[in-house]
């Protein structure tokens, strides 16, 4: 099942709601929830892409769902070779640098989907 921003949003707002309706005296709609997740990836982006310049960009940790880390990948030449199909010569084309983010999810994330999937193949 994939999970749309809506229900999301709504997953977020009853979360927030019965975490922290007591101290501040209010219930958090789905547009709040909605409002938190799109102030979320700005700043999280801004973190991974933070010290870009160097090989190895930093990190940002995610807490109990992982860490996301910016991969460098270098420049190619042009290079000629072969299409396996054909066998005729081709050229592949240069790429330039590229930047991609890359997940890695934690221990906790990574034990709960053990248990959910020992739980669903009995």
């Amino acid at each position: 099942m994939t999970v749309t921003k809506t229900q999301l949003a709504d997953a977020y707002s009853a979360v927030l709601t019965k975490e922290f309706s007591d101290d501040w005296d209010r219930n958090f709609s789905r547009k709040d929830a909605s409002r938190l997740l799109e102030s979320l990836w700005p700043v999280v982006s801004d973190l991974a892409l933070k010290d870009t310049k160097k090989k190895t960009p930093g990190s940002v940790p995610l807490g109990h769902l992982g860490r996301i880390k910016m991969r460098y990948k270098p420049a190619t030449k042009a290079r000629k070779g072969t299409n396996p199909f054909t066998g005729e010569p081709a050229t592949f084309k240069a790429k330039p640098a590229t930047l991609q983010p890359r997940f890695t999810p934690a221990k906790g994330l990574k034990d709960e989907a053990g248990k959910y999937f020992k739980k669903k193949m009995k």
